[in-house]
């Protein structure tokens, strides 16, 4: 039997291993086939999968995987890990590199380890249950800012609901210190929240939801950094649904103030 930390090394390998291939790929022509609801995926995307993959099946070979690209392979074993090769495709084809690998290990439910790859940034997020959150090995906490005037947020929201126009509204009356535009990866957004580089990130696309692969990892990584990941009820985001909405922050910060008893919309696109 593995220890969490064992478990830890492998997904921080098969992560990193991962990243090579986004790296070794980036100044080179893709192949791009379209998916559903506007989704793409690429021949790195396929190729990070399958290096990854092997890490995980070389070290567990009863382990089962689910991946976004190459779905689902189940075995005896009650681990199962998640994996997102590339998630944040869109950027990564524009050459914006706002682009990582998400690899997460769960077993009954539960998320045990959570690790997220910048290779672009060079950066390890890496985080075990009832472990700290880190960052290439350095501690990671959310930030403790309280105040809205004096918080950043992310926001990737459709513009035709109707919580990002209040969100806007919100800017505008508080003050706000800063209100990012950011489109790209999901677990990078989170992360920026689990080191404090952000007070929060709102995710709301109903149409386009979040899948297990993109938010398993980097849930545990704001939980493990001192921050909440919730649904649009306010409650603790169930990582492994589908989810249209998403809001991860930091405990300290006036969430009902900000948002202001707005109800967010069933509209959202």
């Amino acid at each position: 039997m593995s220890s969490l930390t064992e478990f830890r090394k492998i997904a921080e390998e098969a992560a990193q291993v991962g990243g090579r291939v986004l790296m070794q790929h980036r100044y080179q022509p893709l192949e791009i086939e379209h998916k559903e609801r506007q989704e793409v995926v690429t021949n790195v995307d396929r190729r990070a999968d399958e290096a990854i993959c092997g890490v995980i099946k070389h070290y567990f070979p009863d382990h089962s995987i689910i991946s976004e690209e190459s779905g689902v392979s189940r075995a005896v074993s009650p681990y199962t890990w998640i994996i997102d090769p590339l998630d944040g495709t869109e950027s990564y084809i524009r050459g914006q590199n706002f682009a990582g690998v998400t690899v997460a290990l769960v077993k009954g439910g539960e998320t045990l380890v959570g690790v997220v790859f910048h290779p672009f940034q060079d950066e390890l997020y890496a985080a075990v249950r009832d472990g700290e959150t880190t960052v290439n090995g350095h501690a990671a906490r959310v930030s403790d800012i309280a105040d809205i005037a004096q918080a950043r947020l992310i926001l990737d929201y459709s513009p035709r609901d109707a919580l990002r126009r209040h969100l806007f509204a919100v800017e505008w009356a508080h003050g706000m210190k800063q209100m990012f535009r950011i489109g790209g990866s999901v677990a990078l957004n989170m992360c920026l929240v689990a080191k404090g580089a952000a007070e929060g990130y709102v995710y709301g696309r109903r149409r386009n939801r979040v899948k297990t692969w993109d938010v398993a990892a980097a849930t545990l990584l704001v939980q493990r950094a001192g921050g909440c990941v919730l649904d649009r009820l306010g409650r603790p985001l169930d990582a492994n649904e589908p989810q249209g909405y998403l809001l991860c922050h930091n405990r300290q910060l006036d969430v009902p103030g900000l948002f202001g008893g707005h109800e967010p919309s069933e509209q959202t696109a």
